[in-house]
């Protein structure tokens, strides 16, 4: 645009100029002498004529860059303006303001930098707010991983604090206590297992989070499924006087696309919740129901563990499949619990395409849900769910 603007001034100047020297060239030519007597001119008159002709050529030369000089006023007032606007935006986006933008679509080289300016804000805006969000999400994990570590060592705290109490115990004297000295061993080996347990479950849990437990999927029958998760835990029920009840999924045939062992640590941690928390001589069932037409691509079955203890409270429901969450603290400590299992039924149900919940009443049992796709759903997008599972 600068260069075609000063290319039509430059024109302007020679054509004005141009007409000058015809100007001029017609003074002149007007007044030479066209016959001897005219020579007989007084050189006062000469001088006269001469002064009349400079006065002349400066005049149409003034009158011929007066448009020039006021186009290239105005043409250097309108670049003014633009350069300074230009230089107000670089100085915003100095001071870190990358959502400023420049205003004006006009054509040349002063369009074509104004858009490159924009775009150069648009990306940096962008780039911002990507690090805002990876900063904030860098946080997140940050507190997640200072409270996984509080809690963790709170439950290794009390275990190790047992078995160090009793063992100095026995080493006091009381090894040879036989009233007390297999009590404290119990005691022992209780703690022991219980700091099994909870390792066992970190490194599952931990696998899972970060994507390197290796599932293997297959189709499998909903009802030996449940069949083989119930005779397992079927002995520790029955010590109890607890009732299992199998509701066996319709139609007989019915097949989920699942890893085998995945699906049995589920239904392993729910059923041994169930029973803990039910009084003997309940009822703990296990079933499984279709949650879409058969044949559907997305079809699921839902499977459920149904128990009779004394519920939860509305309240805790939300925050029931966190880590180390737990609605009675101390009674899941004399239990056994970790505090972890719910916390792996969900991570393993959602590595599986599943999801699960839970619908509870107080004094009024409990019932807890996880659904599997009965066909292969592809890998779908796993770190969609890595991300999620990891800020649980």
């Amino acid at each position: 645009m600068t260069a075609r603007i000063f290319s039509k001034l430059i024109l302007s100047l020679v054509a004005v100029l141009a007409l000058a020297l015809i100007a001029v060239d017609y003074l002149v030519t007007r007044r030479v002498p066209q016959t001897l007597s005219d020579l007989a001119v007084p050189a006062a008159a000469i001088d006269a004529q001469v002064a009349a002709i400079r006065n002349s050529v400066l005049l149409s030369t003034a009158l011929a860059f007066l448009p020039f000089v006021i186009l290239a006023a105005v043409f250097a007032r309108y670049i003014s303006s633009r350069l300074g606007t230009i230089i107000d935006f670089t100085r915003q986006l100095a001071e870190g303001n990358f959502r400023a933008r420049l205003a004006g679509s006009s054509r040349g080289e002063l369009g074509l930098l104004t858009a490159k300016l924009n775009e150069t804000s648009e990306k940096l805006e962008f780039m911002l707010d990507r690090l805002e969000t990876e900063h904030a999400e860098l946080e997140k994990l940050e507190n997640i991983r200072k409270d996984f570590v509080i809690n963790v060592s709170h439950e290794l705290r009390t275990p190790l604090a047992s078995i160090q109490g009793y063992t100095e115990t026995l080493l006091d004297g009381a090894l040879n206590d036989p009233a007390n000295n297999l009590k404290f061993l119990n005691i022992i080996r209780q703690n022991a297992e219980r700091l099994a347990r909870l390792a066992a479950d970190l490194l599952t849990l931990s696998r899972v989070e970060l994507g390197q437990q290796e599932l293997k999927f297959a189709s499998y029958y909903v009802n030996r499924l449940l069949a083989d998760n119930l005779d397992g835990m079927r002995p520790i029920a029955e010590r109890r006087g607890i009732q299992l009840v199998l509701e066996r999924a319709e139609p007989e045939g019915a097949e989920v696309f699942c890893d085998a062992e995945a699906v049995h640590q589920i239904l392993t941690n729910l059923l041994d919740n169930a029973i803990k928390y039910t009084p003997d001589a309940g009822t703990v069932t296990v079933g499984a129901r279709q949650s879409s037409a058969q044949g559907n691509p997305s079809s699921r079955v839902e499977f459920f563990v149904r128990d009779t203890g004394p519920g939860i409270p509305a309240v805790e429901l939300p925050r029931l499949f966190e880590r180390f969450y737990r609605v009675d603290k101390a009674r899941s400590r004399a239990l056994g619990g970790t505090g972890l299992g719910l916390a792996i039924v969900k991570h393993l149900t959602r590595s599986q395409n599943g999801e699960v919940r839970v619908e509870s009443q107080v004094d009024a049992g409990s019932t807890f849900f996880f659904t599997l796709p009965t066909q292969d759903l592809g890998p779908g997008d796993g770190q969609t769910i890595q991300k999620e599972l990891m800020a649980q």
